[in-house]
């Protein structure tokens, strides 16, 4: 039972946080990119940012929130993953452009952290529903 909560915790935290980054992507974009230096100097730029940073991390917190009330397996399996895909760009940006600023850094340490809460909740999580083998008498 104490893990069914964590993982609620841990998905409403995610939730809010990619609700976050999602609205504020949606309805000021250049504000989002100006920590890492990229200017959105076009319409079709701005449009990718809303849609990728805005629309998607809106519904995926979204979809984070759902998960407390319902199954919390499926959210945090695609946070899972998608923390996944964000500390491989990280790290194979490192090896190839060099280090980046410390809010780059920042946020690498964030997803490595949510990346290995999530997983370590979802092995948690599936060691509490795997049936007991039965005993031999």
């Amino acid at each position: 039972m104490i893990t069914k909560r964590i993982a609620q915790v841990f998905l409403g935290l995610m939730g809010l946080a990619f609700c976050k980054v999602g609205i504020e992507a949606l309805f000021t974009p250049q504000a989002v990119l100006a920590n890492v230096g990229i200017v959105l100097d076009n319409s079709s730029a701005l449009n990718s940012m809303r849609a990728v940073y805005g629309g998607m991390h809106l519904v995926f917190g979204l979809f984070c929130l759902w998960g407390i009330l319902k199954n919390q397996s499926v959210p945090l399996l695609l946070v899972a993953l998608y923390t996944t895909g964000f500390v491989v760009g990280r790290t194979v940006g490192i090896l190839l452009d060099g280090s980046p600023n410390e809010f780059v850094t920042t946020w690498l340490f964030t997803e490595l952290f949510s990346l290995a809460t999530s997983v370590t909740l979802l092995i948690a999580l599936q060691r509490k529903t795997e049936p007991k083998a039965a005993t031999a008498l």
